[in-house]
C-alpha cells in the first residue's frame, strides 16, 4: 500500500467506467502514476468501491481469488461482466476492443473536448500562407510514416469530405499536424467534426472517430444517433467500437482503410453524417 496516496483520481475512473467496458490494474496504476501492486492492493482492501468488479489482469481475465472488498456476495464475476455487456473470447479473456486504457480513461474524466487548434482556411493572404504550410507539413509526416497507398486514402478522404460540403483544419503541432474533417451548420456559429486523422502512431497513420465531441453538438447529443453512426462504423472490416466507447474517440489504423469496401463504407457513413449534422438547421 502507498501511503499518502490519494486514491479519489482511480475511484472517479472506476466509477465513469460505462456498462460494456472493462479496464486493467495497470491502465490504472498509468492513469494516477503508480504501478499495478499497490493498485491491486487498494482494490481489493477498499470495501464498495463503484465497478471495482471490471478491473481485470492485462489479458483481460478475472483475478484469481477475487473476493469482494465489502463482503456481500454478488455473484460469478464473469456472468455480472456478461450481464454488463462484456463478451469474453474463446480462450477465457475479455473483449480487447471493450478495453479503457490510461488514455482512453483520462479522457473519460475530463469530460471537455480534447485540446485542438484549428485553423480555417480564410481569405487572408496570412492565412492561407499558414494553412498551405500547415498541409504541407503534414502531407510531409504521412509521407514518411505510411505507404503511398495509405497517403493516396488520406488524400481520398479529404477530396471526398471537401467535395460534399466540408473543410480541413489542421493542427499547429510541430512534430504532427492532426487533421479534421469540420462542417459548419448554416444560421449557427456551431462547428462540428466527425473525425480527426493522425499522420502517425507507431504504426502508421491512424484516424480517430470523435463521439466525445459529438456528444454536446445536436443532434448527436441524442445517444441512439450516436450509436447509429457506431454501428455503421463497424460495417469496416477491421473496425470493432464497442457501446462503451460512445463517449471517447476510439481509433483504428489507415491499414483499414486499404480496400475499396471499407473506404466506400467510410464515405457512405459520412455522407449520412454530414446529412444529419444539416437537419438540425
Amino acid at each position: 500500500m502507498e501511503r499518502g496516496r490519494d486514491w479519489g483520481q482511480l475511484h472517479q475512473a472506476l466509477a465513469a467506467l460505462p456498462d460494456g467496458t472493462w479496464t486493467t490494474y495497470g491502465d490504472l496504476a498509468a492513469l494516477i502514476g503508480s504501478s499495478a501492486g499497490p493498485v491491486g492492493t487498494h482494490l481489493l482492501g477498499t470495501p464498495g468501491l463503484l465497478n471495482a468488479h471490471r478491473v481485470l489482469t492485462y489479458d483481460g481475465r478475472i483475478v484469481e481469488g477475487f473476493e469482494w472488498a465489502d463482503g456481500h456476495d454478488r455473484g460469478d464475476v464473469r456472468a455480472l461482466l456478461e450481464g454488463e455487456g462484456v463478451e469474453f473470447t474463446a480462450t477465457g479473456g475479455a473483449l480487447p476492443s471493450q478495453r479503457l486504457d490510461a488514455e482512453e480513461l483520462a479522457a473519460l474524466l475530463r469530460q471537455e473536448e480534447p485540446e485542438q487548434e484549428i485553423t480555417r482556411l480564410s481569405l487572408s493572404p496570412a492565412a492561407r500562407a499558414s494553412w498551405q504550410e500547415r498541409l504541407e507539413r503534414f502531407q510531409d509526416q504521412l509521407a514518411a510514416d505510411n505507404p503511398e497507398a495509405h497517403v493516396a486514402v488520406v488524400r481520398e478522404l479529404l477530396d471526398f469530405w471537401e467535395a460534399v460540403g466540408g473543410w480541413v483544419g489542421l493542427g499547429t503541432g510541430h512534430t504532427y499536424t492532426s487533421a479534421f474533417l469540420n462542417l459548419d451548420q448554416p444560421g449557427t456559429q456551431t462547428t462540428v467534426w466527425p473525425l480527426s486523422i493522425f499522420p502517425g502512431t507507431g504504426r502508421g497513420g491512424a484516424v480517430e472517430f470523435v463521439f466525445q465531441h459529438l456528444a454536446s453538438r445536436e443532434p448527436f447529443t441524442e445517444t441512439g444517433l450516436r450509436d447509429e453512426l457506431r454501428q455503421r462504423l463497424n460495417r469496416i472490416e477491421g473496425v470493432t467500437i464497442p457501446h462503451g466507447k460512445l463517449a471517447l474517440r476510439p481509433r483504428f489504423l489507415l491499414t483499414v482503410l486499404a480496400g475499396e469496401e471499407g473506404r466506400a463504407t467510410l464515405f457512405e457513413t459520412l455522407a449520412w453524417f454530414r446529412d444529419h449534422a444539416l437537419r438540425t438547421t
